[in-house]
């Protein structure tokens, strides 16, 4: 009777490439979000990858249980793909930084469309409200309007808040991964 690996190989003799999909494989079947399960977060999946890469501490194990614990993660490449994970995270980080750059930029403008906006509607002369609404027109994008501009206006501070929160999850995201043990 054969166990574990195809072929009866045990963990010294699985191929190192074989070693590294199974890891990347058990990496992505735990951390995609399917919808049959729920979402686990990256640190919680590199836990439990980290734990898959220790041998086991009770001896009175079955041949079955033995057998099956011989495919375990290989930690070294565990250790890779920490390294790789925090990469990614540090990654995404930088390009959600750009991102809430260019919402300030659209919140700042925004900004000065709404003090133009205000300035407008106090104005008594005509003359002043037309300044007024020039200026607006010519700070207003794509199918912004002066009657519409505030939904916008609103719409990137929600957007700029969210990205903040999400950078700041990265961040803790990273502190975890960094303080786990292999």
């Amino acid at each position: 009777m054969v166990h574990g690996y195809p072929q009866g190989l045990t963990k010294k003799d699985i191929p190192y490439e074989a070693q590294i999909i199974r890891v990347a494989d058990e990496y992505d079947a735990i951390v995609s979000k399917r919808q049959y399960k729920s979402h686990i977060g990256i640190s919680d999946t590199l836990k439990i990858l980290i734990e898959n890469s220790k041998p086991s501490q009770s001896s009175a194990l079955s041949t079955v249980v033995k057998n099956a614990k011989l495919g375990k993660n290989n930690p070294a490449i565990v250790r890779v793909l920490l390294k790789v994970v925090i990469e990614d995270i540090e990654y995404e980080i930088f390009l959600t930084q750009d991102y809430v750059q260019e919402l300030k930029d659209e919140i700042k403008r925004l900004k000065q469309v709404e003090k133009y906006k205000i300035s407008m509607d106090k104005a008594k002369k005509e003359k002043d409200k037309n300044y007024y609404l020039e200026g607006m027109k010519i700070l207003l994008k794509n199918d912004e309007t002066p009657e519409n501009f505030q939904s916008a206006y609103e719409q990137y501070k929600k957007a700029y808040e969210t990205r903040k929160a999400i950078i700041e999850n990265l961040y803790n995201e990273i502190k975890i991964i960094k303080k786990l043990k292999i």
